[in-house]
Formats: structure tokens, C-alpha cells, sequence
């Protein structure tokens, strides 16, 4: 496996939660939410704060919009397909991959990602 997957945990414990904040090593700016979309039985991640104005997307509501999952930024109401990250009035935010190995799931990121903060 390409050493950029990063295990963020068992997929048995991640289904609870529909959010999770996904801490970077790289500081609080690289944060990831990593989304469980109970429907499809699928993970997402994404940046962590919203695009429009850094509210927090790990505290986001999963929801059918125009055909599509979508995110609702909890500050604003502003919306972002779960899958390519674009909202309808041009806001953008990256999208990463996601997949599940022998129960366990793995983010593909830049540095490493844990479910508590890293020791500073």
C-alpha cells in the first residue's frame, strides 16, 4: 500500500458517528472531516473547515440535495457535494480519498491524521 493511506481507524467504531474531526500532524489548517454516509454505507473526508468562511464541516448534516449527498456548513447553511467537494455558488473544498481494508479505514493525506490531537 502506497505510505500516503493514512489508518484513521476501525470501520466498526467510525459507523457510530456520522462526523469525526480528523486531526493533522501538520497543524490545525490540514484538518480533515471524514463524513459515514449510513445510506450507502460509504466514508468521505474532506477539508475540515468550510470554504466560505472556516466554519466547522465535521459538525455537518449529511443531506439529499439536487439529486446528490451533499454537507451543510453548520454556520451558514452553505451546501458541498460530499463526493467532489463543489458547492452551487462556486465555493470548492478538496476532497480526498477513502477506502476500507479488512475493516479498517484509510484516508489518502499528505501527513498523518488521528481522531485526538497530536502532542504539541
Amino acid at each position: 500500500m502506497d505510505d500516503s493511506w493514512r489508518l484513521v481507524g476501525s470501520k466498526n467504531a467510525l459507523v457510530e458517528s456520522k462526523c469525526h474531526r480528523l486531526f493533522a500532524e501538520d497543524g490545525r489548517r490540514y484538518d480533515l472531516a471524514l463524513f459515514y454516509d449510513s445510506a450507502f454505507d460509504t466514508f468521505y473526508a474532506m477539508e475540515a473547515w468550510c470554504s466560505h468562511m472556516g466554519g466547522p464541516l465535521y459538525q455537518s448534516d449529511i443531506e439529499d440535495y439536487k439529486g446528490c449527498r451533499h454537507v451543510i456548513c453548520p454556520w451558514h447553511g452553505f451546501t458541498f457535494n460530499i463526493k467532489t467537494g463543489v458547492s452551487d455558488i462556486g465555493l470548492q473544498q478538496e476532497v480526498f480519498e477513502v477506502k476500507v481494508d479488512d475493516d479498517q479505514v484509510y484516508v489518502k493525506y499528505r501527513c498523518r491524521l488521528n481522531r485526538q490531537p497530536f502532542n504539541s
